[in-house]
């Protein structure tokens, strides 16, 4: 799978301060309660009640006796449920020599199980039901998820609860040759990795888990044999490594029934461990890849605290000042005012304690150091001007109405809700609305003088550029000032 951008992660990845988490208890007493009441009865802070009830849903949250979190999100309004399973692995969890077999798990364990025993029947299965199955391995986590009418949530669940007790893992060498096309995708034809934002992910980390594509190598594809599938499989998918989140219109009780009948089984096992990100990269930090085509890829990378740090709502919002629509610095700078691309973005893949900020666009060769120079230079105005009153509260506006959205989506609720608890977070979404309104322009641009330095730039390009045009690129680096120096703001 390709490494998601933030637009494209955005619903489920949104950032997340420590918050109160509203947790499933015992029964209420009979009688009328206040709201107060009722969210302190919950674990809720009562000085965040009026966020509660602005976003009008509840989240529930219970252990099964293996271990296993079950996130509840009833929507009684809507008319479909998501039944979503995530699983803590993913590529940061692997060696060299295994990369990649967290992608082919997910890929096999829909190939069915004992009582599916085919793709096909596993997916006329869910399809017979109203609904759809869908499965994605990224750096730090693998989700399954069926989307289905309310009604067939026991039998979604049942269906997740089979696959991961009884995986068929039919028909490997199938499902290798599958696997194979798409890692073709990302290569040349010598071979040759090209995808911009591999390329990025292995220049800024290096032999680092992080710096290693989701999909693994075809040396490593054409190893793995079903037993590494169940080793891993025994080690990582495991209840105390696991999230079981639904979310729509859903009964709290009904799914902690189905959940304990079908996931109860899960051994506890233990949580999956990973390598911290590694230190800063001084060596290279510039590579060109030449590549036939009509236009050069351009990704600026920059390395970034993870979810975890208090200051990452900021950045979440400086990366929204920077794109987050075409009214925004990126576009109106690159296509509307220089013409440069036709389309440009920025975006934020973020992990637990680290995380990666980039920039990217394709555009003509020749045109390549004009946009570097000039995508550089509206960075570093971020670093020494703050970020305008009514420019931050458009981002801000904009960030709590896309978060108060999710409450229409079941499928984008299980993401969101999943992904926190899976790492330890917390992050209901009424209070991560409170906490984007006091957010301040200081803190923005403090993020934006740790963040956007020239010491972080990691810079690719993936196109047909001559050696006059490498050097321009390289040149531009000084468009960027240095984390040391400061400058008075205007």
């Amino acid at each position: 799978m390709r490494r998601g951008r933030l637009r494209d992660r955005r619903p489920g990845r949104s950032p997340a301060r420590k918050s109160p988490v509203v947790r499933g208890g015992g029964a209420a007493k009979r009688g009328l309660l206040t709201t107060t009441t009722t969210l302190r009865m919950r674990g809720v802070d009562p000085k965040n009640a009026a966020a509660f009830v602005q976003t009008g849903h509840m989240v529930h949250r219970a252990g099964l006796p293996n271990g296993l979190c079950v996130i509840t999100v009833p929507q009684p309004q809507l008319h479909s449920a998501s039944v979503a399973v995530l699983v803590k692995v993913g590529a940061r969890h692997e060696s060299p020599r295994d990369n990649g077999i967290s992608h082919l798990l997910e890929h096999m364990l829909f190939r069915g199980s004992q009582r599916y025993p085919s793709a096909y029947m596993l997916n006329r299965a869910i399809e017979e039901l109203g609904g759809t199955l869908h499965g994605a391995t990224h750096a730090d986590f693998t989700l399954f998820e069926v989307t289905l009418p309310p009604g067939n949530v026991r039998n979604g669940i049942e269906i997740l609860g089979e696959l991961f007790a009884r995986p068929s893992f039919s028909e490997l060498a199938v499902e290798k040759r599958i696997v194979r096309e798409e890692i073709l995708e990302y290569l040349d034809d010598q071979g040759r990795e090209v995808d911009p934002d591999n390329l990025s992910r292995e220049l800024m980390f290096g032999s680092h888990p992080l710096g290693m594509t989701i999909t693994g190598s075809l040396e490593n594809l054409a190893r793995f044999e079903v037993k590494d599938l169940h080793a891993h499989m025994r080690r990582h998918y495991v209840a105390s490594n696991m999230v079981l989140c639904v979310a729509g219109a859903v009964d709290e009780r009904e799914v902690l029934q189905s959940a304990l009948q079908h996931f109860g089984g899960l051994p506890t096992g233990a949580p999956s461990i990973v390598i911290p990100a590694p230190p800063l990269r001084v060596s290279e930090r510039l590579r060109s890849v030449a590549s036939q085509g009509s236009q050069t890829d351009v990704r600026l990378s920059f390395p970034t605290f993870g979810t975890n740090d208090p200051r990452y709502l900021a950045l979440e919002l400086l990366v929204r000042v920077i794109d987050d629509g075409m009214s925004t610095r990126l576009h109106r700078r690159i296509c509307e005012e220089l013409g440069l691309a036709y389309e440009v973005f920025a975006s934020l893949e973020p992990y637990e304690e680290a995380g990666v900020l980039d920039v990217g666009a394709a555009v003509e060769h020749s045109k390549t150091p004009v946009f570097v120079r000039a995508a550089l230079g509206m960075l570093d105005e971020l670093r020494t001007h703050s970020v305008g009153k009514q420019e931050l509260e458009k981002a801000k506006r904009r960030y709590q109405w896309q978060l108060e959205a999710i409450l229409d989506d079941a499928q984008a609720l299980g993401a969101h809700y999943g992904q926190r608890a899976l790492l330890g977070q917390e992050g209901h979404i009424g209070a991560l609305r409170e906490q984007i309104a006091s957010v301040t322009a200081t803190e923005v641009r403090a993020v934006a003088r740790e963040v956007l330095c020239r010491e972080g730039l990691h810079l690719v390009t993936v196109g047909m550029l001559d050696r006059s045009q490498r050097q321009s690129v390289r040149r531009a680096f000084s468009k960027l000032s240095p984390r040391s120096l400061r400058r008075t703001s205007v």
